[in-house]
């Protein structure tokens, strides 16, 4: 659950910074997983779940604007959170 939920600030960080453009939200993830010696194989995954949908697009954006890490994966909806689970561990 811990992964799950960085990868949702850093999703919906990457979202707000990139506008969403082909690979950049990945390469967000990335970088800020390898920063904190993390798993970065679920980052490619999540920025093509999330940038396939427009709607997760918006939720992503509005997801980063909660700080708690904790409280942002519970106000995802079910399509974040499969999103998250799917291309996570």
């Amino acid at each position: 659950m811990k992964f799950k939920i960085q990868i949702s600030a850093i999703a919906a960080v990457a979202l707000m910074a990139s506008g969403a453009y082909a690979g950049e939200m990945a390469d967000a993830c990335v970088a800020a997983l390898e920063a904190d010696g993390r798993d970065t194989s679920g980052c490619a995954c999540l920025e093509e779940e999330v940038t396939a949908d427009a709607a997760l697009q918006e939720e992503f954006l509005t997801l980063g604007q909660i700080a708690d890490p904790a409280e942002r994966y519970a106000a995802g909806s079910d399509a974040a959170k499969a999103a998250m689970d799917k291309c996570t561990r």
